[in-house]
C-alpha cells in the first residue's frame, strides 16, 4: 500500500488509527509494514497519539519480539464517545458508541409519518444528553456525532435533498444539528452509513465491492465500489426502492407506480401476508415491524402461508437485484431487515429470481449474507462514518470550537 507523505503528519496518523480499526490491535513493526511509514515515523506517530488518548499500549504480541516491537497498540474503548443517530421512517435509534462503533447505549423514539426537522434536532439532543448522563459521560468526552438520514442526501453540504416519506426536501441538517450540539456532525444515507460500517469494520473489509440492501419501510442499499463509497453523480445511487417492478402497480410515495417498494417493503408485506390468510396478532406485535419479523419467524418455522408470502417477497426482490449486479457487479449482497430473520427461505427465493435474470458467467455467484451488527447496523454506521471524518481523517481529537469548519472538510 502506498504511504502518505512523511511530512503531512495529520494523515499519517489518521493513516495509522485506521490500520487498527479496521485490523485491531498491532505492533508498530506491523503499523510501519501497513502504512510504509519509517518505524521512527511510526515511533513519533503512536507516541502522540497515545498522549491524546486516542491509542494505548494493550499487552504483547506473543510472537517471540521483544522491546516496543513486542507491545500491541489499540484504539481505547473506555472514554471518549460517538453520537450516532439512524433516522428510520417510522423512528429515530439514537446511541452513543466507542470508538470502536461499540455501541454503549441506545434509545428508540417513534416518529409520526411527518415532522419538522427541528423537532428531531431537538429530540436527538436531548437524547444524547440523558445518554451522556446515563454512561457516566462528561459532556467533553462526545467527540462528534454520525446521522444516517432517510432519503438523497448531499453528504458534502450535509443537505437532505429529498425524502419523501417524511415530507422533508431541502433541509439542512448538519447545520441544524451542530447549531444545536455544538459538535461536528456528519450526515450521510442511512444506508449507505450501514455498508460504510461493513466495508470498515464488518464482513466487507477484504470486499472490493458489494451491496448492502435494507429491506423495511422503504428499502435502499448503500454501495461500495473498489473500496469506497459511490455516490452517484447527485447522491442517490442505491435508491433500489424506487426500480420499478410492475408499471401497472400500486402508487408509490415517490409518484411513480410499482415501485419494488410498493411490493417487498413492510408495509406490503403486511398486506400480503394478511391476505394470505396470516393472523398477525404475535405476542407483543406493536408495530408493522414486528409483524413483519413474525411473518419471517413462522416461515423459518416451516408455515406454509408465511413462506409463499416469503417467496413471493424474494421473488420480486431478486428481480430489482439483478439489475444492481449488472450495474455494478458485486461479489456480495448484504441483506438487512426483520424479513431477513426469514433466513433460507428468503434467502433461496431472491438466489433464484437473481440467477435467472442476472447477467453472470456460468461459474460466477453473487454471494448472500446477514448484516454483521444486527439490530445495531444504523447505530453502528452512523457512529462509523463521524468517527472516520471527524477523528480520522485529522489523527486527532476534535476542538470543540473548530467543529464546524472540521466537518466541512472532511465529509
Amino acid at each position: 500500500m502506498k504511504a502518505y507523505p512523511a511530512h503531512n503528519r495529520a494523515v499519517n496518523r489518521g493513516h495509522v488509527l485506521r490500520h487498527i480499526l479496521r485490523e485491531g490491535a498491532l505492533a508498530r513493526v506491523d503499523l510501519a509494514q501497513r502504512t510504509g511509514l519509517t518505524p521512527a515515523a511510526v515511533s513519533n506517530i503512536t507516541r502522540d497519539l497515545i498522549a491524546d488518548g486516542l491509542l494505548r499500549e494493550v499487552g504483547a504480541t506473543g510472537q517471540g519480539r521483544v522491546g516496543a516491537n513486542a507491545i500491541l497498540l489499540d484504539i481505547p474503548t473506555d472514554r471518549f464517545v460517538i453520537g450516532a443517530v439512524h433516522q428510520g421512517v417510522s423512528a429515530l435509534r439514537i446511541g452513543l458508541c466507542d470508538l470502536r462503533g461499540g455501541v454503549l447505549a441506545r434509545r428508540t423514539i417513534l416518529t409520526p409519518q411527518r415532522y419538522d426537522p427541528r423537532w428531531a434536532v431537538n429530540i436527538v439532543g436531548e437524547s444524547l444528553d440523558a445518554l451522556l448522563v446515563a454512561t457516566g459521560r462528561h459532556p467533553a468526552d462526545l467527540l462528534g456525532v454520525g446521522f444516517g438520514a432517510v432519503g438523497l442526501v448531499d453528504a458534502e453540504r450535509g443537505m437532505i435533498k429529498r425524502s419523501p416519506s417524511i415530507g422533508w426536501e431541502a433541509v439542512p441538517l448538519r447545520d441544524l444539528l451542530e447549531d444545536r450540539l455544538r459538535r461536528g456532525v456528519v450526515i450521510e444515507n442511512n444506508i449507505r452509513a450501514m455498508a460504510i460500517a461493513e466495508a470498515t469494520i464488518g464482513a466487507g473489509r477484504s470486499l472490493a465491492s458489494f451491496a448492502l440492501v435494507y429491506i423495511g419501510t422503504g428499502i435502499g442499499s448503500g454501495l461500495i465500489v473498489d473500496g469506497r463509497p459511490f455516490r452517484g453523480a447527485y447522491g442517490g445511487a442505491g435508491e433500489i426502492g424506487h426500480i420499478t417492478v410492475d408499471p401497472q402497480g400500486m402508487p408509490c410515495s415517490c409518484g411513480n407506480r410499482g415501485c419494488l417498494e410498493t411490493i417487498a417493503a413492510e408495509p406490503a408485506i403486511v398486506a400480503q401476508a394478511s391476505r394470505a390468510g396470516i393472523a398477525l396478532d404475535f405476542p407483543d406485535c406493536e408495530t408493522t415491524k414486528d409483524a413483519v419479523r413474525g411473518v419471517a419467524r413462522l416461515a423459518h418455522a416451516g408455515d406454509r402461508l408465511a413462506q409463499r408470502v416469503v417467496d413471493e417477497i424474494g421473488e420480486s426482490l431478486g428481480v430489482a437485484l439483478a439489475t444492481l449486479v449488472d450495474v455494478i457487479n458485486p461479489g456480495r449482497i448484504v441483506l438487512h431487515g426483520a424479513i431477513v430473520e426469514a433466513r433460507e427461505v428468503l434467502f433461496a427465493a431472491v438466489d433464484r429470481s437473481l440467477r435467472q435474470r442476472a447477467f453472470l458467467a456460468g461459474d460466477e455467484a453473487i454471494r448472500l449474507t446477514r448484516a454483521t451488527f444486527g439490530l445495531d447496523a444504523g447505530l453502528v454506521g452512523a457512529a462509523i462514518i463521524a468517527l472516520d471524518a471527524l477523528v480520522m481523517e485529522h489523527g486527532a481529537i476534535p476542538h470543540l470550537d473548530e467543529f464546524s469548519q472540521s466537518a466541512r472538510k472532511t465529509t
